[in-house]
């Protein structure tokens, strides 16, 4: 059941009133927290919930294991393995078997490695990733590992099942242990701006994202013969917002109802197309995937501990682990391997003291990689990567065709994005002042006028958001 379709808006006015109404039985209502969970989690494929608790009570046995036993390493190093095996036998196993056919196929060689029909459950990264952390935190501290329930309830945890943000356990378990009762989960935490993230993802997601999708992303890149080359440059700027509006939309969402339930999320996203270089748009960008990668791949691999050249291949490593993360396709590995190595010559760059750029020149140049590199993020295979690339110099309709692209609505939603990028902060404060100040009543007409533009802009259906993929 999707976050944006009518069936979870209506459960969720029966379900917060009576979660909020337990607040004063946090036991109670972190077991309907962890039920709601798993009823949402099993309307997608049933057999994914009974995955999902054997899975998450391997980790806490896990966790038991490392707090009794005299040394942690043996059950963490088990542990952290046969996350790693889950996660790859699920999602990767496929792409490993193909790719070693095809390299096979050129010689006497024949693969043995079967045909494994499987689907990964959804959100398989995220709760892989949160179990990592998890394990690592008891790994540290033994005696931090917590019960069944609590394990349960952070691998489940529903507003970041799905497509995260991925949390940090530590992060977690310190806002379920407050004692204060003002600050204790189970109470919703500053109301107004939930609502008003909520409503601000849906029209995101569901009004423009979901526009540009159908219009002018999805066309050029199901059929980019067809297509002239400034329409094919459209289409990649017009993924460029999308998947920006798409991603943080589905964030912004979350995020509303995690304060709605008493918990605050880990930020996700500080304006990425405002980045001055690469390694600005990863502060930015997916900040929960880079800062996990940052502190459980690169910094144990070395991080910048052991030299520049070291500190560039343990880069690159972090980048491909990233690309890969997002799916089993050589695309991914090519959108990877580009950020990795742009981080790599930006590095170079700077070791050789070449001066800096004008902001606008730096934001522009990095913003134009990025929409670059997002073509293999989006292909669905690397000949049709290149075929959209190669295509921007010399297209079969030729350079230009009038009428194939609605440039105005295009560039009317990317200039809405990048204008108000560096005002998103205060204009969220003024928001949230001229609502406090409607009072509940108009504020609540204003809101109900918002979700009905929602509704009158949306498309047919309930959209799917991209990152739902991952």
């Amino acid at each position: 059941m999707s976050f944006v379709s009518p069936e979870f808006a209506l459960l969720c006015l029966l379900f917060f009133p009576i979660y909020w109404s337990l607040a004063d039985r946090p036991r109670v209502q972190r077991s309907l927290l962890i039920v709601s969970a798993y009823a949402l989690y099993a309307s997608w494929v049933p057999f994914f919930a009974w995955v999902l608790a054997f899975y998450s009570t391997v980790v806490w046995a896990l966790g038991c294991w490392m707090r009794r036993a005299a040394s942690a390493r043996l059950p963490l190093v088990l542990g952290l393995w046969l996350a790693g095996t889950f996660l790859l036998s699920l999602k990767y196993y496929e792409f490993i078997r193909e790719s070693f056919q095809a390299i096979l196929q050129s010689t006497a060689f024949v693969s043995l490695l079967p045909v494994l029909d499987w689907v990964a459950p959804v959100g398989v990264s995220f709760f892989t990733f949160q179990a990592v952390s998890y394990l690592v935190m008891v790994g540290r501290s033994p005696f931090l590992a917590r019960s069944w329930m609590d394990v349960m309830l952070f691998l489940s945890f529903w507003p970041t099942l799905f497509a995260g943000p991925i949390w940090r356990a530590d992060k977690f378990f310190a806002q379920t242990d407050m004692k204060h009762p003002a600050r204790r989960v189970g109470r919703p935490r500053q109301g107004w701006l939930a609502i008003y993230l909520i409503a601000l993802g849906l029209v995101q997601k569901v009004v423009l994202a979901s526009w540009l999708s159908a219009q002018v992303v999805d066309p050029v890149y199901k059929f980019p013969d067809q297509y002239a080359s400034v329409s094919l440059a459209a289409a990649m700027l017009g993924y460029s917002m999308q998947i920006f509006l798409d991603f943080s939309g589905y964030t912004l969402i979350v995020t509303g109802l995690a304060l709605l339930l008493g918990y605050r999320l880990p930020v996700n996203f500080r304006q990425p197309y405002l980045a001055r270089n690469l390694s600005d748009f990863w502060t930015r960008w997916h900040v929960s995937l880079s800062s996990f990668i940052r502190d459980y791949i690169y910094i144990p691999m070395g991080g910048n501990r052991k030299g520049w050249f070291r500190t560039q291949l343990n880069v690159t490593a972090g980048m491909l682990i990233s690309g890969l993360w997002h799916g089993a396709n050589w695309t991914f590995v090519v959108w990877g391997l580009l950020h990795g190595l742009g981080v790599v010559v930006q590095n170079t760059a700077t070791r050789w003291g070449m001066p800096e750029w004008p902001r606008w020149v730096a934001q522009t140049f990095t913003f134009v990689f990025v929409s670059l590199a997002w073509v293999f993020f989006r292909s669905e295979s690397l000949p049709h990567a290149l075929q959209m690339l190669q295509g921007l110099w010399f297209s079969p309709m030729g350079f230009w065709l009038p009428g194939q692209m609605p440039w105005w609505l295009l560039l009317g939603i990317s200039a809405l994005v990048l204008g108000l990028s560096p005002w998103a902060l205060r204009l969220q404060r003024m928001s949230l002042a001229c609502l406090a100040r409607l009072g509940p009543w108009r504020a609540g007409l204003l809101l109900a006028l918002v979700l009905s533009a929602v509704l009158y802009g949306a498309p047919e259906g309930v959209p799917s958001f991209i990152y739902y993929r991952f």
